[in-house]
């Protein structure tokens, strides 16, 4: 039994009440039509699906132990990582607290597509991108549902962790790297420093190498080293570099990491267009498929700290179906191991003329079985899709029913699962309320994104029902008179 008393539940109280909590109120008098009675986690069944969670949190909060471990997977509102990254944040300065392993990343820039905006990532050499949302699936998908390929005896990539943090959050001192050599012939290798790198662990069975690093970093440089090493120098050689090219990943490196997130968000996506038009050589000059050839599908980056994990992975474009078709997605699960999963697949799925929300359910039954079979006790909260319009013409935009459609469904699910809502669609206003969001500047005008502000603000909505709901839980301990 957890000891706690009245005075403890006060000071746990005043924290969620914290001055974000009080800006967040202010920002929201500016948007009437914001239906905040609405931003609360709804259980149509109860909650007792989450105690394992709870006593996860518990033993944090209370005792400063154990990782509490949160995935939250969706679509292009997810890969922007704005909303989950406000919630991962603040969870990990505020309440609880405490910032553990950031979890599954990845060099998107390698892959042609935006890097979240919470890390940076930069690379060197032709890549090549497979994604669960284009067809035809070249490369074998894992958890993240995007892989890239190259054979180019320069390739490197780069991550980032802390480059938009003003105070460095996020270190790691254990990697393990996800991918694999169609011939066996190259291996990925962690550069230490300008001559030093550290050679990994191969482990055949998740298809995997691993690191351990004697000292905690927030800077990770891969390179792929082949084993015919004599050849790999003697192209490298051979292919001339332009300036830009030489300085492409200096310039990530040492760029200010105080910019403001807005700016970091135009940062993380032009440096991959950038990296990607200077780093490329001329045709001629980039090696064959007959080149030892290594693909990239994912990269975990762990400690041992007490706090919270989260890891956010979403996929441009990704419905639920998209996530079915990544073949690893159980191997790689079983390296998180979620206590929390956090569902907002949906607006890709439902943004069609006729919307089947059977067979949306049913896949979502498919994954969520998946995912179970590796975290039998994971809490679930589905997230509802936003309000959304469907463009019919060049400039004319209509109404999309199909969110309300939705939004049965997954209260049907939570019933199913004994899982938590949270109503986003509700939340805006219902039918018709991006339209109210665009003209305040809260969205994009395709009538189905956000812009920088409104994710910001999701996420601040978002976390503040997560708190609510774990301190009713909290509310809910026996107490012991001090």
């Amino acid at each position: 039994m957890i000891e706690r008393s009245l005075a403890l539940l006060f000071v746990l109280a005043l924290t969620v009440f914290s001055a974000d909590s009080t800006s967040l109120t202010a920002r929201l008098i500016h948007y009437p039509f914001i239906d905040t009675s609405f931003n609360h986690i709804i259980f149509p069944k109860g909650d007792s699906a989450f105690s394992s969670f709870y006593a996860k949190m518990d033993s944090l909060v209370f005792h400063n132990k154990g990782q509490v471990n949160i995935l939250h997977l969706g679509g292009s509102h997810i890969q922007a990582d704005v909303i989950s990254n406000q919630v991962r944040e603040r969870l990990a300065t505020e309440y609880p607290g405490k910032a553990a392993s950031r979890g599954f990343v990845f060099p998107y820039s390698a892959a042609h597509t935006n890097t979240p905006v919470s890390y940076g990532s930069g690379y060197r050499g032709k890549w090549s991108m497979t994604k669960s949302v284009v067809k035809p699936i070249q490369k074998p998908l894992g958890l993240l549902g995007i892989a890239a390929t190259t054979s180019d005896p320069r390739a490197e990539v780069t991550i980032l962790l802390n480059k938009y943090n003003t105070k460095p959050l996020w270190f790691y001192d254990q990697v393990r790297v996800f991918g694999f050599a169609d011939s066996n012939d190259v291996i990925p290798v962690i550069q230490l420093d300008s001559i030093s790198h550290l050679y990994g662990q191969h482990d055949s069975l998740s298809g995997s190498y691993v690191f351990n690093l004697e000292t905690p970093r927030d800077t990770l440089a891969l390179q792929f080293l082949w084993e015919d090493t004599a050849l790999q120098d003697s192209l490298s050689r051979q292919i001339v570099m332009d300036s830009i090219y030489q300085d492409s990943i200096a310039k990530l490196i040492h760029s200010s990491s105080s910019k403001a997130s807005k700016t970091s968000k135009k940062v993380s996506s032009s440096s991959g267009a950038s990296l990607s038009s200077s780093s490329a050589a001329p045709e001629d000059t980039i090696p064959p498929s007959v080149y030892p050839t290594f693909t990239l599908t994912g990269i975990l980056l762990e400690n041992d700290s007490n706090g919270i994990s989260y890891t956010s992975i979403g996929i441009n474009g990704a419905g639920t179906s998209a996530y079915l078709i990544s073949e690893n997605l159980v191997r790689d699960l079983q390296f998180i191991k979620p206590d929390l999963l956090i569902l907002s697949i949906g607006i890709n799925d439902a943004n069609v003329e006729y919307f089947d929300d059977r067979k949306f359910q049913d896949r979502y039954d498919t994954l969520i079985t998946r995912i179970r079979s590796v975290s039998p006790d994971v809490a679930i909260l589905f997230t509802t899709n936003n309000d959304s319009y469907r463009k019919v013409k060049k400039r004319r935009f209509v109404t999309h029913p199909n969110g309300e459609v939705a939004r049965k469904a997954f209260f049907s699910m939570a019933t199913r699962y004994h899982a938590g809502v949270w109503d986003l669609f509700s939340l805006m206003g219902g039918l018709g309320s991006m339209a109210k969001w665009e003209k305040a500047s809260l969205a994009k005008k395709d009538r189905v994104h956000f812009n920088q502000t409104g994710y910001k603000l999701l996420g601040d909505l978002l976390y503040e029902a997560l708190i609510e709901a774990y301190l009713a839980h909290v509310a809910r301990l026996p107490a012991k008179d001090p």
